[in-house]
């Protein structure tokens, strides 16, 4: 039987190592392959191992689990929360989470768990990306447009033309894509991996939830706390660390 690969996510070592203990005495269908302390550590981990299983704190050193999984650009490792705090498991299932597990762990629930996490993975014949590749050359035979981006969402992967967004929204491990005649397509991947897909010359991170299509900026409020105007008139923030960087590449300081 082919183990199932996990990473171990917690900012108390003490947690950490006793969960590991606990997967590897009562899990035999899981390896963990990885595991990490820090938000920025296991950013990186997640990214380079691609995991198919995650244990993740909510409350690490700088922010939270939600937010380590807005910055992974890897995004089809399934997600079981281990937390202290039980007033979070709402939010977490919208970051499309297995199961919920609340310090202390139980040993029982700790299993269930994991056979469920087991069970979603097997369930992937194909992962996302796969399938986005397949349907492409279905499509395309074998040629992708570069003006074309795959937006796949819950239910189908609809075929946009990138010059259609106007920008694209981070909603969790979810985007929004905000497109001209004010259309909108909720994607399941996050908006890491889409700031990586597009072109750097023309998309640009203005804040940790926005990345915006530089031709479709009307203009850029510098009195009113710094924002840009898209040309759909809606208003959207630059973040601060964000703002002298968005001026040196527009040239404009």
């Amino acid at each position: 039987m082919n183990q199932v690969t996990a990473i171990v996510i917690d900012d108390e070592t003490n947690n950490l190592d006793l969960l590991v203990h606990f997967i590897n005495q009562y899990c035999p269908q899981l390896k963990v392959v990885g595991k990490a302390i820090t938000k920025d550590e296991g950013v990186a981990l997640i990214n380079k191992l691609q995991p198919q299983l995650l244990f993740l704190d909510i409350m690490l050193d700088e922010g939270t689990g939600f937010d380590l999984l807005e910055e992974v650009t890897f995004t089809e490792t399934k997600v079981i929360f281990v937390t202290a705090f039980d007033e979070f498991a709402i939010k977490a299932f919208k970051y499309n989470a297995v199961d919920y597990l609340l310090k202390p762990i139980e040993i029982d629930q700790l299993i269930v768990a994991v056979n469920k996490a087991c069970d979603a993975v097997a369930n992937n014949k194909f992962t996302e990306t796969q399938q986005i590749q397949n349907l492409y050359k279905t499509v395309t035979n074998n040629k992708l447009p570069i003006n074309l981006i795959a937006i796949p969402s819950t239910e189908k992967i609809d075929f946009v033309k990138v010059d259609d967004i106007i920008y694209i929204k981070s909603e969790g491990r979810y985007s929004i894509f905000n497109l001209v005649n004010n259309k909108q397509i909720v994607a399941t991947k996050n908006l890491g991996e889409y700031e990586t897909m597009l072109d750097g010359n023309t998309f640009f991170r203005i804040h940790n939830s926005y990345l915006i299509n530089l031709t479709k900026v009307t203009s850029i409020n510098k009195a009113g706390g710094n924002y840009c105007v898209m040309e759909n008139s809606e208003q959207l923030p630059i973040a601060k660390r964000r703002q002298d960087r968005l001026h040196r590449f527009l040239k404009i300081k």
